[in-house]
């Protein structure tokens, strides 16, 4: 291959002169170009360690970890999240006698299914266990609903433990 350059393409020459030289400059590599599309960055929201309030009608919850809205109404604790067919155990709370809504798609494929939530009727109490599935692994924008509360983070969800 030459290594001379071709007037009128600077792109070309720094090419040409990186593989020359054996390597090219990172300054003519994008991440976008190098990064694998399953490997970009899954900006996950971060869960907190601390007490949800209580509740009469439960034994305490303990210090998480918890993901927790700003105004500290809605909270939900989830150890790992998985994708699959058995589902993620899920305890929210949120204010006592509100109706929870879930909902959730991925924040990296637009097109693929929602999440879907089993919840149990008619907690009356701050506390609402549920189990919800995501049909794949990836990066996932949960939000939640309850009364005039509301909350969306997101997750990254993890194939299935075998």
């Amino acid at each position: 291959m030459s290594n001379r350059a071709i007037p009128g393409h600077p792109i070309l020459v720094a090419l040409s002169l990186a593989i020359a030289i054996g390597s090219a400059p990172a300054s003519i590599l994008s991440s976008q170009a190098t990064e694998p599309r399953s490997s970009r960055a899954c900006p996950v929201t971060q869960a907190i360690h601390a007490t949800p309030p209580r509740d009469p009608s439960a034994d305490p919850f303990g210090d998480g970890p918890w993901y927790v809205n700003s105004d500290r109404s809605i909270w939900v604790g989830v150890g790992e999240w998985t994708s699959g067919s058995k589902g993620n155990k899920a305890l929210w709370i949120r204010p006592a006698g509100t109706n929870l809504t879930v909902t959730g798609h991925r924040a990296d494929d637009r097109n693929g299914a929602p999440l879907t939530i089993d919840t149990p009727c008619c907690y009356r109490t701050g506390f609402q266990a549920s189990r919800v599935y995501f049909p794949s692994p990836g990066c996932w924008e949960v939000s939640a609903t309850a009364g005039e509360s509301r909350f969306t983070f997101i997750v990254k969800v993890l194939e299935p433990r075998s």
